[in-house]
């Protein structure tokens, strides 16, 4: 009895040809494959994108508008201020750049442009003395780089002479790829 089997000889070699095949199971559908390949190709037009387009760079400034004609340099219908910035500002500073401007809190917007950037640097007391620059507590108490503004709209000088502005000088462009968080500057960045 013990030489007796009990399986067909064809339904084991059938159960052993079964076993023997690889079977993968079909996780996904065509549609999430394909929708997956078109985000991919979203996200490298985006980065290319990313990478070429330009976006402006400013440097904050707070200043005066300037009172007297003979040292503000101007002519014609157009008002001059008096941009202060910090020492560390004169090697992106040139003439021709363009300035935004906003007058006190709440007051008019300006724009305009850098006419003329002083040669060195100024204290704070030099700052009042010549430019009748008195700034708020917050401002830090540094020497400046001053950069002489004229602005396109006319702004009375009994009204607005002696006023503080709060303004952004343009100082180049850098890629946008540049402001996302953990990617630095990489080569070709702010110019």
């Amino acid at each position: 009895m013990a030489d007796r089997v009990i399986f067909r000889e064809r339904a084991i070699q059938a159960y052993r040809q079964g076993t023997e095949k690889d079977f993968v199971p079909r996780l996904t559908l065509r549609p999430v494959i394909v929708c997956l390949w078109l985000l991919l190709a979203v996200l490298i037009v985006t980065t290319a994108l990313a990478w070429f387009i330009r976006v402006p760079t400013y440097v904050g400034a707070q200043g005066t508008i300037l009172q007297n004609d003979a040292r503000s340099g101007r002519s014609g219908g157009t008002t001059a201020a008096a941009l202060f910035l910090p020492a560390d500002q004169p090697a992106h500073l040139r003439v021709g750049q363009a300035v935004h401007a906003r007058i006190g809190s709440s007051g008019p917007s300006a724009s305009g442009a850098v006419v003329r950037v002083e040669p060195g640097v100024i204290s704070p007391d030099a700052a009042r003395a010549k430019y009748r620059y008195e700034p708020g507590a917050d401002t830090v108490r540094q020497p400046w780089t001053v950069a002489i503004v004229r602005l396109r709209q006319s702004l009375p000088p009994a009204t607005y002479g002696g006023s503080i502005l709060t303004a952004r000088v343009e100082t180049g462009s850098q890629r946008l790829v540049t402001l996302f968080t953990g990617l630095g500057n990489p080569v070709g960045g702010a110019s």
